[in-house]
């Protein structure tokens, strides 16, 4: 079960522009079908190595549509937006991951 801390609650409310009802079934999709870090390669995979040494208690890192949700084994802890220059790589491995499943 995934569990929410406020601050994660706050910022997906306010980068992901979802209402307060949405918020822990967002989480729960993003959990169960975005990226890991296993999925990414290259210059991705290194910007979300960096995420992970800012802060090494974020274990679980998930990409989803155009946002990084941030995890702490199965607690969401914050929301950043995906940059700009790595969607069209992210955008392109969502693809082929609904493809295989």
């Amino acid at each position: 079960m995934i569990q929410i801390t406020e601050h994660g609650a706050e910022r997906m409310r306010e980068r992901c522009k979802v209402k307060r009802k949405s918020v822990a079934r967002l989480a729960k999709i993003a959990y169960e079908k975005g990226l890991t870090h296993a999925d990414t390669s290259g210059a991705l995979n290194g910007y979300i190595d960096s995420l992970y040494f800012y802060n090494r208690q974020a274990n679980n890192i998930r990409l989803y549509g155009d946002k990084i949700y941030i995890f702490c084994n199965d607690v969401l802890v914050t929301v950043y937006d995906t940059p700009k220059r790595f969607m069209p790589v992210v955008n392109k491995l969502m693809r082929r991951k609904k493809e295989i499943s």
